[in-house]
């Protein structure tokens, strides 16, 4: 039996972001490949942290994006580092490190590693749901590799709907984000990038008086 060839493996991508002097990434959300390398230029004019989140998924803390949690890169300076080989995501913040304590700057922006997702856990009762994290950010990503970003919806109880704020569903439709059924879903081509997207967790419309919030990056 003749052996199998030897197929190579793709190239790593590197990823510039630059962050400006307002504190805004240049890609506010990315989609990337397992082990592609990811660098933050600071163009800001002070030294940054850049703080990632942990993305909780049924009590578990997933594969972290960037494992020490928090990059130093210091003014008119590049730092960076490799993605994981596997599936994560995470949402980030920007910190002002010349301040102590370090004063948040902005965000949430996010880098997903290949297929994420992100998650949302909604948990609570009838009209006093919790949403963790209550707002979230995932990437637009594209059709085309690295692929979509995606949003994954799960809750303990099955006794909610999710409705969106003027039926302004960002993900892809039909059937988009109905309830938080445990699925990845991933984001509509057609989303509007930067723009809060309100959603409510109840049995239906307006049971809900607390909102959670998805903000599409690209």
């Amino acid at each position: 039996m003749a052996a199998a060839p030897n197929l190579p493996c793709p190239e790593a991508i590197t990823w510039d972001i630059t962050i400006n002097t307002a504190f805004v990434p240049s890609r506010q959300g990315i989609v990337v490949n397992l082990g592609d390398q990811i660098n933050f230029d600071n163009e800001s004019g002070v030294d940054i942290l850049i703080e990632f989140q942990p993305n909780v998924f049924d009590g578990q803390n997933q594969t972290p994006v960037y494992p020490p949690m928090s990059l130093s890169v210091d003014n008119n300076s590049t730092s960076g580092f490799q993605a994981p080989n596997s599936d994560c995501a995470a949402n980030y913040y920007i910190y002002n490190a010349d301040v102590n304590p370090p004063a948040l700057l902005s965000g949430p922006f996010v880098i997903q590693v290949g297929a994420g997702p992100m998650y949302v856990s909604v948990a609570g009762t009838v009209p006093n749901p919790t949403y963790s994290p209550s707002t979230v950010a995932v990437p637009l990503g594209s059709a085309l590799p690295p692929g979509a970003g995606y949003l994954q919806m799960s809750s303990p109880s099955s006794i909610f709907g999710i409705n969106w704020n003027n039926n302004s569903d960002p993900f892809v439709t039909p059937p988009g984000i109905t309830s938080p059924d445990g699925v990845p879903h991933p984001v509509s081509s057609t989303a509007t990038l930067n723009t809060p997207y309100p959603y409510y967790a109840g049995a239906k419309q307006n049971d809900d008086p607390v909102s959670g919030t998805v903000i599409v990056r690209g």
